[in-house]
């Protein structure tokens, strides 16, 4: 098997609708929250200047989340279809959130102090 065929160059560029299709997945989801901000009552909407801020940082932030998602599917060797791509695109801030919180757990039960008996 050739070096070029293991790196990560070589698995994703056959890949590569995939991960537009999870990069479209995120901008649907950036749609949907973008949305929901204009749902809300006034005086529930943040200030302008912190909604600037939100707005690109999920404009950038969730469409690279779900190709980085999918991208880790395919370098592990998983098979993805367009539709799962667009599934992991969609759904990869709640993927990421329960890995976090999951490490997080973990790490609390490895960390706590084990309490005698009586107290």
């Amino acid at each position: 098997m050739s070096n070029e065929a293991l790196s990560p160059i070589g698995t994703l560029a056959p890949n590569l609708h995939l991960l537009l299709i999870a990069i479209f997945g995120g901008i649907v989801l950036f749609g949907l929250k973008f949305t929901e901000h204009f749902m809300r009552s006034e005086q529930d909407k943040m200030p302008f200047g912190r909604y600037l801020v939100f707005f690109f940082g999920l404009l950038i932030t969730l469409p690279m989340l779900g190709a980085g998602v999918t991208a880790i599917y395919l370098l592990n060797g998983d098979r993805l279809s367009p539709i799962l791509a667009l599934q992991v695109g969609l759904t990869s801030p709640a993927i990421v959130q329960s890995l976090i919180i999951a490490a997080a757990n973990s790490l609390a039960k490895s960390a706590a102090p084990a309490l005698a008996a009586r107290q």
